[in-house]
């Protein structure tokens, strides 16, 4: 692979994955990887970037917005299986896993910003380059340890305490305060497989107790409100 198209995908890749996130100081590089296949897009809420069963050409990573998972069954009947809204790569677990086609469709939840790479690009990166590997092990880490938390939290936990873990997780990285939760609620209770109704009944029950807010129709939680929840959930 040349040295100076994997030297431009290291440094795009690391700057999106970076803790202060998508500064488009890689300009250059960006551009030396676009006349190579790769390319930005902007979607629109509710845009699909990959489409279940379809061939898995591209590894897409999520720079800026939300993303949600979803799985379908043969009778057309669906659910929320992940509600990414952190920098995030998809398709890249075809590709390791040797599959020919996408194991679910991913849509834009809201405006988001999405960086697609060629997937014969991506793996020939990875072969050669040790930071990139370590971000794609990293993004695989975190999708496995979300997995995990859903499935002991549903096992182990009852509903309303599901709902209060998921606001913890949900801003306890903000970066500033009051932070909003983006995603509606019927989303919400999509991914937490709660009952809209009930979702409503948790939610009632936590703003009395003080663990969070609604603001102009949105679910919001201060600074205090985040560290009682943190302590609520550090309980469980």
């Amino acid at each position: 692979m040349d040295k100076y198209l994997l030297d431009c995908l290291d440094k795009v890749l690391t700057e999106a994955f970076s803790p202060a996130g998508w500064r488009n100081h890689a300009a250059p590089e960006l551009a030396a990887l676009c006349a190579h296949g790769c390319a930005l897009h902007e979607l629109e809420a509710g845009q699909p970037f990959i489409q279940g069963g379809f061939p898995a050409r591209t590894v897409w990573v999520l720079v800026r917005g939300a993303a949600q998972v979803i799985c379908y069954n043969r009778k057309g009947s669906c659910s929320v299986q992940d509600a990414p809204e952190k920098t995030q790569m998809f398709g890249l677990m075809e590709q390791l896993s040797g599959y020919d086609s996408y194991t679910a469709t991913v849509v834009s939840s809201r405006p988001s910003l999405m960086f697609s790479i060629p997937a014969p690009l991506m793996m020939d990166a990875l072969e050669v380059s040790v930071p990139l590997l370590r971000l794609a092990l990293q993004d695989l880490c975190i999708l496995a340890e979300r997995a995990m938390n859903r499935t002991e939290y549903q096992a182990l936990h009852h509903p309303r305490d599901n709902l209060a873990i998921f606001l913890h997780h949900n801003c306890r990285d903000a970066r500033e305060f009051p932070h909003t939760i983006r995603i509606t609620r019927r989303e919400m209770a999509e991914q937490l497989h709660i009952h809209l109704r009930s979702l409503y009944r948790y939610l009632d029950d936590l703003k009395m107790d003080g663990l969070c807010s609604v603001v102009h129709g949105h679910i919001t939680i201060t600074r205090e409100q985040a560290d009682l929840l943190a302590a609520y959930c550090q309980g469980l």
